[in-house]
């Protein structure tokens, strides 16, 4: 018992001294993303909730990653909707969670295609700043045509990290770890 006491006062006692973990510094400009999955009435019909769910996680796991700051709205969480919204809606919870752009994706099921995913980013005042698009036809299943969906949309944002709309938070010299500015319920 005694042993236990003087290492816990060893550690209080040094802890001051311990470096601090850096948090990693917003993009040069301060930006931050505001994130709305959209799930279209084609693929509430013709395609399960686990792709549209497993979908909007993986793209957030996938922006997280790469250290693109998401702002989160503490009372509603993150978006994930059956229900149409207007940009204006969305624009104004992307305001009020203090982002600086808003990440538009839609996740639709045409009679077609597997999977097609749209993302769209505004700025705060509802310009367009960019669209992306990626769909699979021509997979033997859905699964295979959502990977390879997934891959084809990541690919494209990889092009974009850095420019207006996604913007990525510079990381302090030996650190790792995901920027994200709000936890995902």
């Amino acid at each position: 018992m005694c042993k236990r006491l003087i290492v816990c006062f060893l550690m209080l006692a040094i802890a001051p001294y311990l470096p601090a973990q850096e948090k990693p510094a917003l993009s040069p400009n301060g930006s931050a993303v505001f994130m709305v999955v959209f799930r279209t009435p084609a693929h509430v019909r013709y395609s399960q909730p686990q792709v549209f769910h497993g979908f909007a996680n993986d793209l957030y796991s996938f922006l997280n990653e790469k250290n693109v700051p998401i702002k989160v709205d503490p009372e509603r969480g993150t978006i994930e909707t059956e229900s149409p919204m207007s940009v204006e809606s969305m624009l104004n919870i992307a305001r009020q969670v203090e982002a600086n752009s808003l990440l538009f994706v839609t996740v639709d099921r045409p009679m077609s295609k597997w999977i097609k995913v749209t993302l769209q980013s505004y700025d705060l005042s509802g310009k367009l700043l960019w669209q992306e698009e990626a769909s699979d036809a021509g997979s033997m299943t859905g699964k295979g045509g959502y990977q390879r969906t997934l891959e084809r949309i990541e690919a494209r944002l990889s092009e974009r990290f850095g420019t207006p709309g996604l913007p990525v938070r510079v990381q302090p010299s030996g650190t790792s770890r995901p920027a994200q500015e709000g936890a995902r319920p």
